[in-house]
């Protein structure tokens, strides 16, 4: 028994003794196919551009969608069935539009009996008083069918608000955006009925980010313009500056619509905003090509070239501008980047540019 457990351990040793043999044979070959690599290839062709200097204004550009600015959910103050549709999802619809009806038999039954209670409690509060004068009842009497006489004129007042319900009308203009219910549906108490969108009044919602967000206030005018709508731009103005922040630390913003063309956009449509600061100095900064960013936006890196060959640096950037970002580290003006050629590139590589 014992000597079959020695040969067992053999074994495996053996076995793991042969699989370190051969990563080490295979690390060795790698090394060596790498090393005929760089004698064959010693450099990288690549591709260059040096870092310049430009002014940039104060505008802030920013991204959005449009929203309209009235947009109001109507929901179900009453339980019953839908007798009647007569609005459906597309409809224009004026404020007190009715879309439809909803069964009203019953409430309609029991406000009759409370106005017969209430008819005949007002009846009692006139007899009481002239009792009370004549010293026939107490004045505590009295004051009991008064209670009795307001407890029915409230059941009266809460019954027709009831009846009122069952007639579902639009509670604003625009258009009746989406509809939750058919003829025969059951509506709930607080179920949703209707969702009503007025188009006539848009706003563009954008996220800022913290460092931009002091450089914004209430009033600023911006112009917006979307890839759906190419050589149109529309006139707007901040109405509100978020005052917290989200999970990325950016801060919304809403600028409203001002332009005479602005009917052309559709709520949910993106656009760009570009937004004029009272910031009112161009400032000059360092900027460099996208495309010699190696990294996320979020860690930043790019090949500098000195000397022939290509060192990985890392840097800080500020604003993103189309097709560069300025830099607020780690370059200087007069540097040379790497824009393309990269992926074959390791720290302290010779590189060859390419015209």
């Amino acid at each position: 028994m014992k000597a079959k457990k020695i040969i067992n351990i053999l074994i495996g040793s053996a076995v793991i003794g042969l699989v370190v043999w051969k990563l080490a044979a295979n690390k060795v070959e790698i090394d060596q196919i790498a090393a005929r690599s760089l004698l064959v290839n010693p450099t990288v062709p690549v591709r260059v551009e040096q870092v310049g200097s430009q002014g940039i204004s104060g505008d802030i550009h920013v991204d959005g969608r449009i929203q309209a600015t009235n947009e109001v959910v109507l929901y179900s103050k009453v339980q019953g069935i839908v007798l009647n549709k007569y609005k459906k999802a597309g409809d224009h619809v004026n404020k007190g539009t009715v879309i439809a009806q909803v069964e009203n038999s019953v409430v309609k039954e029991s406000l009759s009996l409370a106005r017969m209670n209430l008819a005949n409690a007002e009846t009692d509060v006139e007899r009481y008083r002239k009792l009370v004068e004549a010293g026939a009842v107490t004045q505590r009497e009295y004051e009991a069918i008064l209670i009795t006489c307001r407890e029915a004129q409230r059941a009266v007042t809460e019954l027709q608000d009831q009846l009122n319900n069952t007639i579902l009308v639009s509670p604003i203009n625009g258009i009746l955006e989406t509809d939750h219910f058919e003829e025969g549906t059951l509506l709930s108490i607080g179920s949703q009925v209707a969702d009503f969108v007025d188009p006539s009044q848009l706003k563009a919602v954008v996220n800022i980010t913290e460092r931009d967000v002091y450089q914004v206030q209430k009033g600023d005018k911006a112009i917006l313009t979307t890839d759906i709508l190419p050589g149109q731009e529309f006139a707007g103005v901040v109405d509100v500056v978020g005052s917290k922040g989200n999970s990325l630390l950016n801060y919304q913003l809403e600028i409203k619509l001002t332009g005479s063309n602005a009917s052309m956009l559709k709520a949910g449509m993106y656009v760009s905003a570009q937004i004029a600061t009272r910031e009112t100095t161009t400032s000059t900064e360092i900027m460099v090509n996208r495309k010699a960013i190696i990294e996320s936006l979020k860690n930043p890196e790019v090949y500098v070239v000195r000397e022939g060959k290509a060192y990985k640096q890392k840097i800080t950037i500020g604003k993103v501008l189309d097709n560069y970002i300025t830099v607020n580290r780690g370059l200087k003006e007069g540097d040379v980047v790497v824009v393309a050629g990269q992926i074959n590139l390791i720290d302290g590589r010779d590189v060859e540019i390419s015209k």
